[in-house]
This record gives C-alpha cells, structure tokens and sequence, in this order.
C-alpha cells in the first residue's frame, strides 16, 4: 500500500505538483492536502464539517477521505454528535501518518521529541548539554544529537516530514536565520539544516514558539489577542494578534526585554544598554541578586541547596529555596515580579490583550511571582485599560519549549503547497 503522503511532497511542492498529468490529477492531490491538513490543525472532523471548512463539496470530501483510508493517512474514530438523524462518521489522521521532530534549544541545552501527527509523544524525550554558540563545530553537534536520536525511533525517515526549532536569539524565522546563535559562514541556518536533514525546517524564537504553543494547546478558551512573557534566563515576549503570531516587518516582533525602562538603575544588559527589563527581573539578575545574598547569610536555605548543588547556582534552584521558605529568595523573586509587573503594564496600555501568560522556569514561583506582577499592574496601569486582561500561568510546564517546535511546524508545515 503506497502512502499518499511523504517529506518530499513538502518540500519541493511545486516539483511534485509539475510530475502530474493534468488539472484533474493536481485538483485532487491539493484537495488532499486541504483534507490532511484540516485533521491536522483541528483534530477528529466529520465529512460535514471539511466540506464546510475546506471548501470542497460534500461528494468528493467522502470520495478523498476514502483515498486516503485506502492509502493509510486517514482513519474512522467513531460518529459524532447527531444534529438530527443518523450520527455522522468522524475521521482523523492515522496516528502513523507522519511524524514531526520537535528541537527545543536554550543556551546551555538540547531537548528532542518525536510527536505523531495528532501532536502526541511518539517517543521517549531526550536531553543534552550543549554550550550554544556561533560555531559550526556547535551546529555539527547539535545535528549529530538529532541523528542520533532519530536513529534510535527507529521511525522510518519518509514518515518524518518536518523538523520544528523552537531557539533563543533575534531569530528572523522568515529569512530562516538566527543572528544570535548559530550563525556561521555564508548560507543561513535554515540553508544549513535543510541541507543536512533534506526535510521541511521551521524555525522560531523561543518565546515566540512557546506562546503559539500555550495558545494553541494550553488555552482552553476563545482568546485571540494574547501575549506570552517566559522567564528563565533571559525574558522573551510573544504576540498573538487576532489568533495570528506577530512578527513584525523583520520578523524580531517581541524583544521588549531590552526596553531601558530602569535607566536609573546601574545595570549594563546584555544588549549593552543600563536599566533593560533583562537586566533586573530576568533569571540571570535573580542569580546575580542571589548570590548576593548568599554571601550576607551562607547559612540560608538557599546558600546551602547551592553547596549541595557542587556550588552551581541557577534560576531554577532560587525558586526552589523559595518554594522551601527561604526569605531572601521570596523577596528576590517578589522585587523581579513587581519589576516585571512594571513593564506588563506598559504592554497593557499599548496592546490591550485578553489573556498574558506567565511561563519559564521563574514562573514556577508561581505565587511569589505572580502576586507581586499583579500589584505592579494595579499600580501601573489604567484599570480600564487592564479590566479585561486576565493573567495566567502557563499550562504546558516544562514540554512548553517543545511543543513550541511542533506549533510552528502546525502553523506553517502546508503553507507552500497551498499558497
């Protein structure tokens, strides 16, 4: 049985297209990417319900979908609701129809998983340590990672079609180049990975991806205009503008972080600049003020989960002293929330959203964080402006980065066929 569906058909679309005899042959192979992708995106669907959304009437919708039950992409998953009469047949993808490879990086790690084209786990997650930088020696490691765990599936290759990366830097996900990281010779990171796995790569900043993945799997609500601010070392920012990522002309829509809205205070950001939110609320600050106050209290909780910890001192371990009691961790992560609190307000009076989420790592703190954000707000901003906007935290955990990589593959994968 040959599948209708292969990593090829995506990415050279149009090659695909130009083997085909005739306007019959092409309509119907682009009805079925319509088909798949409508499963794709919204999950289990009736024959009914594709015609409507699709735009394909109702005979050949039933006509493809027996197609592709035949070829193997497409299955039945019991009826749906009756709305008088006989319940209809619901289809959705074959959870082996396609795979996609999810590729979480952060400065100092790499995260892998395999998800089935109905976006569950298909295999076990890895981790790795990576240092993340420019060189290509970096690049190499990070693709031997991939390999070696795409070895290890023993999924076949045809049957993963697209690699989604969800990555920290000034990331141009259009022009498929990060100039933070990664940046090497004269081809761009997209060029470099397509060439080295020969399948569809979509890349996508950090915050970014994690937003579109909280809005599209987390949100169990209506919301269309939302902002995702992660915290861990760094601060990134997401825009959801009516249902749709926000990019900006340059696709950098976002670093708001390296806003100077502390200028008094004497803080060199990264960035260069004194007084970025980065700079005093970010988990790099909350490290740098914890060890601070280690060194007025080394007998503190927090002073000795880090002696326990080989002396190794990150965001992470600051909210667990906090999470344990410790004072001077509560009020170190109370002065970052109030601070961050600060520069959401401004967000709120520019941008209006209905929903903020709160993730990262720092957002596990989750009350020592989350109250002090909201007085910050109720200080800040116009109860007008803030009346509608309800904060929340994220919902996704730890596998936000990595579902992140599949959102953007899910926005994105069929885009060049059907454009």
């Amino acid at each position: 049985m040959r599948q209708f569906l292969n990593f090829m058909n995506l990415i050279n679309p149009k090659e695909e297209i130009s083997k085909m005899d005739g306007v019959v042959e092409i309509k119907s192979y682009l009805n079925k990417i319509k088909i798949i992708k409508n499963l794709y995106l919204k999950g289990a669907n009736t024959a009914s319900e594709i015609c409507n959304e699709v735009g394909i009437s109702l005979p050949t919708v039933n006509s493809l979908l027996s197609d592709l039950m035949s070829s193997g992409e497409v299955i039945k998953q019991g009826r749906a609701e009756s709305q008088g009469g006989r319940k209809p047949d619901l289809y959705r993808l074959a959870s082996d129809a396609f795979y996609v490879l999810s590729v979480d990086l952060s400065k100092y790690n790499i995260h892998l998983a395999l998800y089935s084209c109905n976006h569950e786990l298909a295999y076990e997650k890895q981790s790795h340590k990576i240092n993340l930088n420019n060189e290509k020696e970096t690049f190499d490691e990070v693709c031997d990672k991939i390999d070696a765990y795409l070895s290890k599936t023993g999924i076949p290759s045809e049957k993963i079609i697209a690699i989604g990366f969800s990555m920290p830097g000034l990331v141009d996900s259009i022009g498929g180049v990060n100039y933070t990281y990664l940046r090497f010779g004269k081809k761009t990171l997209l060029e470099n990975l397509e060439a080295r796995f020969k399948k569809k790569i979509f890349l996508e900043n950090d915050a970014r991806a994690m937003t579109l993945a909280e809005f599209k799997f987390g949100a169990e609500d209506t919301h269309k205009n939302v902002l995702g601010l992660f915290i861990g070392w760094g601060i990134g920012l997401g825009i959801i503008i009516d249902g749709k990522i926000y990019q900006g002309s340059s696709g950098f829509a976002g670093e708001f972080s390296h806003s100077p809205i502390f200028e008094s205070r004497d803080v060199t950001c990264t960035c260069g600049k004194k007084g970025c939110l980065e700079a005093v609320a970010s988990g790099t600050a909350i490290v740098r003020m914890a060890e601070e106050a280690i060194q007025l209290d080394k007998d503190s909780i927090l002073a000795r989960m880090v002696r326990d910890h080989s002396g190794e001192l990150d965001p992470e371990l600051v909210v667990e002293a906090a999470l344990a009691g410790d004072q001077r961790a509560i009020t170190i992560l109370s002065e970052a929330g109030l601070d961050l609190g600060r520069g959401i307000s401004m967000l709120i009076q520019l941008l209006n959203p209905e929903l903020i989420i709160i993730g990262g790592s720092v957002a596990e703190a989750n009350q020592y964080l989350i109250t002090p954000i909201q007085q910050a707000l109720n200080i800040y901003s116009m109860a007008k402006s803030r009346e509608k906007t309800q904060l929340a935290l994220y919902k996704l955990g730890k596998d936000v980065g990595l579902l992140g990589g599949v959102a953007v593959v899910n926005e994105k994968l069929f885009e060049d066929v059907l454009n």
